[in-house]
């Protein structure tokens, strides 16, 4: 299964592209909640800014299930 990685936190398990030619996915980011097509075009909330806010809160997962085995939000963006 191929998986793509999320552009606002760097999370590499998600199920679709978060854009494309046709428009955004509209999937949720698990690790920083994100909505691609909602988070950005309907609320005017960069990436950087949601990261931003994201990484200030603590950079908590924000699915409402587990995490992966391991999983560290700081460490995932590689910073």
């Amino acid at each position: 299964m191929t998986t793509y990685v999320c552009p606002v936190c760097r999370y590499p398990g998600l199920t679709e592209p978060p854009r494309t030619d046709a428009g955004p996915s509209y999937e949720i980011c698990p690790s920083c909640g994100f909505e691609f097509g909602v988070t950005d075009d309907d609320h005017g909330v960069s990436d950087d800014d949601w990261r931003r806010r994201w990484v200030a809160a603590g950079a908590p997962w924000r699915s409402t299930t587990s995490p992966p085995a391991g999983w560290d939000g700081v460490a995932q963006l590689g910073e």
